[in-house]
């Protein structure tokens, strides 16, 4: 197998995984509930950790699509 080819399949398994990321981060799943005076306070997900290795990814792959 070509190191050319190797590198965009690693990049397509990272952007599966950054897209997984990404939904769970935005349907709140696993988040501790944080109450204030008994009201649920809402926190905003944190999309941009996430998204730099995506977009990297994205990069990645583009310049290495195999022929």
């Amino acid at each position: 197998m070509d190191s050319r080819t190797a590198i965009f399949y690693l990049a397509l398994i990272v952007i599966a995984g950054c897209a997984a990321e990404l939904y769970v981060r935005m349907k709140g799943m696993g988040d501790h509930v944080e109450k204030l005076r008994g009201v649920i306070v809402a926190k905003k997900p944190d999309l941009f950790p996430t998204m730099v290795p995506l977009v990297a990814a994205i990069i990645v792959a583009a310049m290495t699509i195999p022929h």
